[in-house]
C-alpha cells in the first residue's frame, strides 16, 4: 500500500526547492544590480530624478557717455502649479494672494482643479513678486523667470542699439555686434525630483555659476541723440522725403555723439516694423554726395599749390562740355575766384580746377580722405562706398567725380572726411564705444582717440575752413547760418540714379556743417533722400536742419559754442591722439580678432622749419602763425590781407630769418 505522506513530502520538497531557487535568483539579481552593476543603475536613476536647470546671466547694460541707461532688463515671472502635488492648498492660496495682491478664491479654485498643470499668474513683475525665492522651493509650484530687454528711448536709438530675441540674445545693432560682451555665460544647477514628481534644490549636487554680461558705455550723448532724431524726423515729414539720416561727431576725437535714421524703428516692438527699418542707414546706405565732394578737389588744388584762393576762373557760359557730355551750373556764373567757386558751388569752376589737378592727384586725395573703404567702425553692416579704379578713369570720370558724381559714399565716411578739415588734417578712427566694464565696475576696455593718416597740411585745412565759412555766410549754405555762431559747411545736391540714368525729379540733399569754424567742436551731417517739399537742394532742405540741431545743442549745453578769437592752426597731431597702426577694429566683441599693442602714442611734436604759406591771411593770423614757427623779425607793409611774402612759402627758415609781408585791402577774401 503506497505511503500517501511520501507524495506530499515530494511535492513539498519541489515547492520549497522552487521557492529557494526563486529567492536565489532574486538575491543574485539584487546582488548584480546593487553591487556589481550599481554605477550603471545609479546613473539611470540620476538621469530620471536629477535635472540640469539653466540659470540665465544678467545681460550687460548699455549706457550713454553720461551714464544714462539706454537699455533696461525687465524681469517677469510666470507661476504655475501641479495641483495633485500640493498638500495645503488653502494656505498656499492665502500666501499668494497676500504677495501678489490677487484673489485668494481664484488661486484656491485653480489649486483644487483636477488638471495636472495650471497657470496661476503670467508676466508678474519683480516689483510685484519680490518674495519669488520662497515659492521657487515650494513643492508643486513651477516658477518661470523671464528677462525681457526694454529700450527707454524707443525709436530714438532703435537702429543704433538693435534688439534681442525671446532668449535675450542680440539680433541687430550694438546688441548683435557685442553679443559675446553683453550676453554673459549661462550657468546651471541640479534639481532632484522625488517619486511624486516634486522638485528639490540640492546644493550638494554639481552646479555652475553663470557669469553676468559686461556693461557697455557709448560715446553717444542721449540729449544730442534726442535732438538729432527729432530734427531729422521733422525734416522727413516737412520735405516728404523717402528717408532722412544724420550723425553728430566730435571732429577732434572721432567720438560719435548721435546717429539716427527716419523712418524709425522701435526695438521694443520689432515685429511691427519692416526689416528695412532696422538698418542703420548712416553706415549702410551709399549715395552720390554731389557738391559736398568738391572739398576733395579743393584740397588737392591747395595742397599741391596748383592755385591760390584768389585765382580767377572763367565759368562762362554757365556750362562745360567734357567728351560727349555737357555739365551745367545751377546758376550762370562768369568770372569767379577759386574761393567763390567753392562758395557758390560752381560745377564748371570745380571741373576746371580738377583738370588742373589731374587724375592721379585727385584720386590720391579721395583715398586719403577714406572714401572707397570702410572706416571699420564697431558696428555691423558697414559699406565701402563706390570708387572706381583709377585705370578706368576717363576725362568724363574726372569731371564727374570732381563734382561728386560717379562716386558713392556713406554719411559716416562724409562726416569723418569733413572732420579731417575741421581738426587740421587728420583722418580719425570713428569711436562709438567709450569703455567696457564688468558688473562690479572693473574696466575691461577703454578707447583712446586715434587717427589713421594725415590728409593734408594744417595750413591747407585752415584755408578750406575759411572757404567753408564763406559758403555759410554768403554762399549756398546760408540757411545754416546762425548769428553769433561761426558755422562752416558745404551743401550737396545730387541726382539719384534711376535705372541707368540720372533722374530729373529725384535728388539727395546733403549738408555738412561744423562750428566754431576756427576751432570746431561739433560736426553734423544731414542727408535727405528724395525731398519733395518746396525745395530739394542741400542748401534749402538739409542746411536748415543742421542749423536747428546746432541751435538746440547750444541752448541746452553748459558749454556755449560762441565764436572764439582766431588762433593759429595746429600743425602737428595733438598728443591726446594716437596713430592707428592697423586700421581694423580691436574692440573685444567685434567679429574680427582683437589685436594687441595696436596703438603707438605720440610723445613729441616736431616744429616745422619751413616758411608757411600766408597768402590770404589777415595780419593777426599771419603774425600768430609766424610766432608759432619761431620767426620774430617781421616787416609789414600795407593793410588788409597778405598778397606777397618773403621768404616764399616752403622756403627753409630758422629763428633769425627776417620776413617781409605785403598786405592789400582790395581783393581781401577773409577779412
Amino acid at each position: 500500500m503506497p505511503n500517501p505522506f511520501k507524495k506530499i513530502r515530494i511535492k513539498t520538497l519541489c515547492v520549497v526547492g522552487l521557492l529557494v531557487f526563486a529567492w536565489c535568483v532574486l538575491i543574485g539579481r539584487l546582488f548584480f544590480i546593487q553591487i556589481i552593476d550599481a554605477k550603471t543603475y545609479q546613473a539611470k536613476c540620476n538621469n530620471q530624478a536629477n535635472l540640469k536647470k539653466e540659470t540665465k546671466p544678467l545681460r550687460g547694460t548699455i549706457y550713454d557717455r553720461n551714464g544714462k541707461a539706454l537699455t533696461i532688463d525687465v524681469v517677469n515671472f510666470s507661476i504655475a502649479a501641479h495641483p495633485y502635488l500640493i498638500r495645503n492648498k488653502t494656505e498656499l492660496a492665502m500666501h499668494l494672494s497676500q504677495d501678489l495682491k490677487g484673489n485668494a478664491e481664484k488661486y484656491q479654485s485653480l489649486l483644487s482643479s483636477d488638471k495636472t498643470f495650471v497657470w496661476l499668474e503670467k508676466n508678474v513683475t519683480l516689483a510685484q513678486f519680490q518674495n519669488f525665492e520662497y515659492y521657487e522651493k515650494y513643492p508643486g509650484l513651477a516658477i518661470e523667470k523671464k528677462i525681457t530687454r526694454y529700450y527707454p528711448l524707443g525709436e530714438v536709438a532703435g537702429q543704433l542699439l538693435g534688439f534681442t530675441d525671446v532668449d535675450n540674445r542680440g539680433i541687430g545693432g550694438l546688441e548683435l555686434q557685442f553679443e559675446n560682451i553683453l550676453g554673459g555665460v549661462p550657468g546651471w544647477v541640479t534639481v532632484q525630483r522625488d517619486g511624486w514628481g516634486r522638485y528639490f534644490n540640492r546644493p550638494d549636487l554639481p552646479s555652475k555659476e553663470c557669469i553676468d554680461g559686461n556693461d557697455l558705455t557709448l560715446t553717444i550723448d542721449q540729449e544730442y541723440q534726442n535732438i538729432l532724431h527729432e530734427e531729422i524726423a521733422l525734416a522727413y515729414t516737412r520735405n516728404k522725403a523717402d528717408k532722412a539720416l544724420g550723425i553728430v561727431i566730435n571732429p577732434n576725437t572721432g567720438e560719435i555723439l548721435a546717429m539716427a535714421n527716419v523712418p524709425a524703428f522701435d526695438p521694443n516692438k520689432p515685429s511691427e516694423y519692416p526689416l528695412s527699418a532696422q538698418r542703420n542707414a548712416v553706415i549702410s546706405d551709399i549715395f552720390e554726395p554731389g557738391s559736398a565732394f568738391k572739398v576733395v578737389t579743393a584740397t588737392a588744388a591747395l595742397e599741391n599749390r596748383v592755385l591760390q584762393t584768389n585765382r580767377k576762373i572763367d565759368c562762362n557760359p554757365g556750362y562745360i562740355q567734357v567728351s560727349n557730355r555737357i555739365i551745367h551750373d545751377h546758376n550762370r556764373y562768369q568770372i569767379l575766384t577759386f574761393a567763390e567757386v567753392i562758395q557758390n558751388s560752381s560745377n564748371v569752376g570745380t571741373i576746371k580746377v580738377a583738370q588742373m589737378v589731374g587724375r592721379e592727384n585727385l584720386f590720391g586725395f579721395i583715398r586719403k580722405y577714406g572714401f572707397g573703404a570702410k572706416t571699420n567702425i564697431a558696428f555691423p553692416g558697414e559699406e565701402n562706398g563706390i570708387l572706381h579704379s583709377l585705370k578706368n578713369w576717363t576725362d568724363l570720370t574726372l569731371a564727374q567725380v570732381a563734382i561728386g558724381q560717379g562716386v558713392s559714399v556713406t554719411a559716416l565716411q562724409l562726416a569723418f572726411a569733413y572732420a579731417a578739415i575741421a581738426n587740421g588734417g587728420l583722418l580719425l578712427k570713428p569711436q562709438l564705444i567709450k569703455c567696457i566694464k564688468s558688473k562690479d565696475g572693473l574696466t575691461i576696455y577703454e578707447t583712446r582717440p586715434s587717427f589713421i593718416r594725415r590728409v593734408a597740411s594744417a595750413e591747407t585745412m585752415s584755408q578750406l575752413r575759411e572757404l567753408l565759412r564763406l559758403t555759410v555766410r554768403q554762399g549756398t549754405g546760408k540757411f545754416a547760418n546762425i548769428n553769433g555762431l561761426a558755422i562752416a559747411g558745404k551743401t550737396g545736391t545730387s541726382q539719384k540714379v534711376i535705372g541707368k540714368i540720372y533722374s530729373q525729379t529725384d535728388y539727395m540733399a546733403t549738408f555738412v556743417g561744423f562750428f566754431p569754424a576756427n576751432r570746431p567742436k561739433l560736426l553734423c551731417v544731414v542727408v535727405l533722400d528724395n525731398p519733395k517739399g518746396a525745395v530739394h537742394t542741400g542748401g534749402g532742405a538739409a542746411a536748415p536742419v543742421v542749423r536747428e540741431i546746432f541751435k538746440r545743442i547750444v541752448n541746452q549745453s553748459d558749454e556755449l559754442f560762441f565764436e572764439e578769437p582766431e588762433t593759429p592752426p595746429v600743425t602737428q597731431p595733438p598728443t591726446n591722439l594716437v596713430l592707428e597702426s592697423k586700421p581694423t577694429s580691436s574692440l573685444p566683441g567685434n567679429h574680427e580678432a582683437p589685436t594687441s599693442g595696436f596703438r603707438t602714442a605720440l610723445s613729441s611734436i616736431n616744429q616745422s622749419s619751413r616758411m608757411p604759406d600766408l597768402y590770404g591771411k589777415t595780419l593777426r593770423q599771419a603774425l600768430a602763425i609766424l610766432q608759432q614757427t619761431g620767426l620774430e623779425k617781421i616787416e609789414v607793409e600795407g593793410t588788409g590781407v597778405v598778397v606777397s611774402q618773403n621768404p616764399p612759402a616752403c622756403t627753409p627758415v630758422h629763428a633769425g630769418t627776417a620776413c617781409r609781408l605785403i598786405l592789400e585791402s582790395s581783393g581781401s577774401l577773409f577779412e
